[in-house]
């Protein structure tokens, strides 16, 4: 890969941009490829990997037809089937900037010529591209939750989903630890460029959600698409009976473990991807809460589970850092979690002052009030783009654009990020559900991952 430099008016983004083999520059950007689409159309949400496939990734028949079940969708040598998600701009809505309040509006890569164009105009790269210092082209995703192939945590179509408890396909299938913290070796399993998915990455996929059902205007593209408002988000496996809360026609098959599902085995497949089509990404709303990376706080041994008051000591992932580089452990060089000295050699802290100590559920929407922070930049970017909602955002019970998805809030020392819901949750689960609670060394037979790499 080379390098190129973006322009940046204040010089504070002045990042390279990693742009794949064999690509071709334009003036607006890449040409004919990395495009994320339209939103409410066919193919929006992935999108064609640009230039020279890396070694051991080949195109699935059908990758470059957006009508295609296959379009934009690639495999690796051990089976595993990835989506391309390509880089994307966004921009939440205010009511004073051009789009209504909370309409999640998204432009190609290519539509600027650079970061700081974006910016200007309002919009913002998700932080899911960005990483070891430079802006990235795109991500491959996992399509499914990981499960045990024959050692490696693979992302099969109806595949056991793997979980960090000895119960219930145990990570120690794949050569990890059934501690939370094990699935960042598990995903190494596949090799070393993949990385245990990233809460950035997991809050991407929930935007794009939000853009395309707001886009869409009949369930053509959209398979859950919901013409009231009421129900219009990815449905998923979370009504304890292998089915979805809020839609009695989904069914999956049972892995043989309480009420978890295969992955990727709902009978209506389109329904259960983050965009209703069968190319996209699935089981982002329940089956198995999906461990993430990004975002912690920090422990005074390596096994804390004590409560903390301080509303500051949360910590994100620093732009500089390459997140497949992180490790398992506590307080090494590059572990993911540790002390406030270690974790400030890879994360910058974040005041989150609403997120309440020990207050339970607490839900995304309230009202007309804005739910996220349209922020290009800061301490509000960052928390946008780990699927935190504003101060004024939250409630009691939610709003239906946000899929009454729950947050659950709390100060865990050794913080470990889980995203998504599980088999039993209901309406808490969804694409903006989020766990604040664990911390590393927990381990549940409901809680499992899905891999993703910089490529």
């Amino acid at each position: 890969m080379s390098d190129l430099r973006i322009r940046s008016i204040t010089g504070k983004d002045n990042l390279p941009v990693s742009f794949p083999t064999g690509i071709s520059i334009g003036a607006g950007g890449p040409t004919g490829v990395n495009d994320i689409g339209i939103a409410g159309s066919a193919g929006f949400g992935v999108g064609i990997y640009p230039g020279e496939l890396p070694s051991g990734f080949t195109a699935m028949s059908g990758y470059a037809d957006p009508l295609s079940h296959n379009y934009g969708n690639y495999q690796y040598s051990d089976g595993s089937v990835m989506c391309w998600i390509p880089a994307f701009y966004y921009k939440i809505g205010t009511g004073a900037n051009g789009l209504a309040v909370n309409v999640i509006d998204v432009k190609a890569f290519s539509e600027y010529k650079d970061k700081a164009a974006a910016n200007a105009a309002g919009y913002a790269l998700p932080r899911a591209f960005i990483n070891a210092g430079a802006v990235r082209m795109g991500v491959m995703v996992d399509k499914y939750q990981c499960s045990n192939n024959s050692g490696t945590a693979s992302s099969l179509k109806n595949g056991n989903p793997l979980s960090s408890n000895s119960a219930h396909n145990p990570f120690s299938g794949v050569g990890a630890a059934n501690y939370y913290y094990g699935a960042i070796d598990a995903a190494k399993s596949r090799g070393s460029e993949f990385f245990c998915n990233s809460r950035f990455i997991f809050t991407a996929l929930a935007m794009l959600s939000v853009a395309h059902g707001q886009a869409a205007s009949s369930n053509a593209y959209c398979a859950w698409y919901d013409a009231a408002g009421v129900t219009n988000f990815p449905k998923g496996c979370n009504d304890n009976a292998l089915g979805d809360t809020n839609d009695n026609d989904i069914l999956y098959v049972s892995d043989g473990y309480s009420n978890c599902g295969k992955a990727g085995s709902a009978n209506l497949f389109a329904r259960t991807t983050h965009n209703g089509q069968d190319c996209g990404v699935a089981d982002l709303n329940g089956n198995m809460w999906e461990i993430n990376l990004g975002m912690t706080r920090p422990g005074s041994s390596s096994g804390d589970t004590a409560q903390q008051n301080d509303t500051t000591a949360f910590y994100i992932l620093k732009e500089s850092v390459d997140i497949a580089d992180l490790t398992s452990g506590w307080n090494g060089t590059n572990d993911a979690w540790g002390d406030s000295t270690h974790l400030a050699t890879l994360y910058d802290s974040i005041d989150l002052a609403h997120i309440s100590q020990g207050d339970g559920w607490r839900y995304f929407g309230n009202g007309s009030n804005q739910v996220l922070s349209e922020a290009t930049s800061g301490d509000n970017y960052r928390m946008a783009n780990v699927g935190v909602y504003t101060s004024a955002g939250e409630s009691a019970s939610g709003t239906n654009l946000f899929g009454n998805d729950g947050l659950y809030e709390y100060h865990r020392a050794n913080l470990c990020l889980h995203s998504g819901g599980t088999w039993d949750n209901g309406s808490k689960a969804g694409v903006w559900a989020l766990l604040l609670s664990l911390y590393r060394t927990s381990s549940s037979g409901n809680i499992g991952f899905r891999a993703a790499a910089y490529v």
